[in-house]
């Protein structure tokens, strides 16, 4: 992989991360904890959750290494096979979409207030999940053609026409669904220019081909356990939007702020080392589940060593960081203290979360697709169990954070247990005593220093941004003095003699 690649994607990725975070902020001031925030982030949530699995999960990354192959053998196959992905994929999409408009425009008529509100919101924002799936597929053959840039720069679309839509818009929430649309029918736009530029668009036709059968066959398990934290998110914004209702209105919102404080460090550290990871996981699995496991343990011990001090940095520093980010406008402190309490609960999640990626791609490259898929089905299950039970407590939407993470474990423990009996020994090694000591000194001297310096009335921003910046660069040099520097070195699982290993 060249440098100049890395950067392209990893700047890129850091901007859109930031900004983010910026219309993030915009959000709580504008509409604060509301009913029409819920309904909003609700009905973004099913163009989203096809975005995730469909454009940017299982169907791109089983799509990208059978063109990438197929290109490297005939590249007219393979632009014969990248131009029935896109047909196909918009065929099915667009009935999909059609469904999808029926059902919200039956609602809008005949649905409750609540429910009338967020079909209103969804439907302009359905069309969405067919061009945002469509650019991530252009995306995959941009890069596998070598060009990084647009597929890097285009997710900042979406954030750029939000961010101005609330500037300018006069804060008016019914504005947003139409932001949302522009920003997928941009990328798209995007992306076939560039497509133009590098090679041309491949030519989009129905006809189909035995690749076409093998990505349909191997996306639909992949699918089903990559989609496990996403389904969840999704059945805890529903739960919440019905049976919590106005009796603790903006929870859907409260809940998805939550969340993105999460995937701030799972996307730059979790989801960062599973993929720099994959390709010597999938070396490993050609020789069995020992040689296996020495791969899983090299990954997953930087990854835990990262993860462990963003897991309890994020635990004891939420209410500087919710007070930093969210605390402005018409969110208020009573919305702060709730968003605390959900972030430090959603904090608990954060190492099992990232371990269980790892041990997920572990039976993709022993090309096991069943035991993640049937595992993830029986997780969303407990989650759900969970949530019905906890949301009913005076927990109301941090019970749902708490189930997200208890269902967290349990699956990451599940699979823990499943590859020791395969032979493939634990995911984490003594070696992890060191940042686990120091992560909980970290934490300690923290909690302490926050406590001595409490958010004083009046001040906001400024001074939680301090106080925020004062204890992260304490909690960094203490945890890298107790800790040490181990974490860092790159080690290289041991090689193992070849072992045959049948197909599931």
């Amino acid at each position: 992989m060249k440098l100049r690649h890395f950067l392209t994607v990893s700047g890129w990725t850091l901007v859109s991360r930031v900004l983010g975070l910026w219309r993030d902020r915009l959000f709580a001031g504008a509409f604060g904890a509301s009913t029409v925030l819920d309904a909003f982030m609700l009905a973004f949530q099913v163009p989203n959750l096809l975005r995730n699995l469909f454009g940017e999960g299982a169907l791109s990354s089983a799509f990208i290494p059978r063109y990438v192959q197929e290109r490297g053998r005939d590249q007219l196959a393979a632009e014969s096979f990248a131009g029935a992905v896109l047909t196909r994929l918009a065929l099915g999409l667009s009935v999909a979409c059609g469904i999808g408009l029926v059902i919200a425009g039956a609602v809008e008529i005949w649905g409750s207030e609540r429910a009338a509100l967020v079909a209103h919101l969804a439907i302009p924002q359905l069309p969405f999940m067919i061009f945002i799936c469509l650019s991530a597929i252009m995306a995959g053959i941009l890069n596998a053609r070598g060009h990084f840039f647009i597929p890097a720069f285009a997710p900042v679309v979406l954030n750029l026409c939000l961010i101005s839509t609330i500037i300018f818009g006069d804060e008016e929430v019914w504005y947003l669904p139409y932001a949302v649309l522009a920003a997928g029918i941009s990328q798209v736009v995007l992306h076939a220019w560039a497509l133009t530029r590098c090679g041309g668009m491949p030519p989009l036709q129905r006809k189909s081909s035995p690749l076409v059968g093998e990505l349909r066959r191997a996306t639909f398990p992949v699918l089903v356990s990559a989609s496990i934290y996403q389904l969840n998110a999704l059945g805890d914004a529903v739960i919440a939007y019905v049976m919590l209702g106005a009796a603790a209105e903006g929870a859907v919102a409260i809940l998805y702020f939550g969340n993105r404080l999460l995937q701030f460090p799972m996307a730059l550290i979790g989801h960062g080392i599973t993929t720099a990871a994959y390709p010597e996981l999938s070396r490993q699995g050609g020789r069995g589940w020992p040689a296996l496991g020495e791969g899983l343990r090299a990954a997953a011990g930087p990854m835990a060593y990262f993860l462990l001090p963003a897991a309890v940095g994020l635990l004891v520093t939420a209410e500087p960081l919710v007070r930093t980010i969210y605390q402005t406008g018409a969110f208020s402190e009573y919305s702060v203290l709730r968003t605390i309490l959900v972030t430090q609960f959603l904090a608990l999640a954060l190492v099992p979360i990232g371990i269980a990626k790892l041990q997920t791609r572990c039976f993709h490259a022993m090309r096991d697709q069943r035991t993640p898929m049937r595992w993830s089905l029986i997780q969303v299950g407990v989650n759900l169990a969970l949530n019905l039970i906890l949301v009913q407590t005076p927990l109301r939407e941090a019970g749902l954070a708490l189930a997200t993470a208890i269902s967290s474990a349990l699956g990451c423990a599940v699979y823990a247990l499943i590859m020791r009996q395969r032979g493939a020994g634990w995911p984490l090694t003594r070696s992890l005593l060191r940042p686990i000591v120091a992560s909980v000194v970290m934490g300690v001297v923290i909690w302490a220093v926050l406590r001595w310096w409490p958010q004083p009335s009046g001040a906001v921003t400024a001074m939680a941004a301090l106080r925020l910046a004062s204890v992260v660069a304490l909690g960094g040099v203490l945890y890298l003095a107790v800790a040490g520097l181990g974490g860092l070195r790159r080690k290289h699982p041991k090689d193992a003699p070849p072992v045959s290993t049948p197909d599931p």
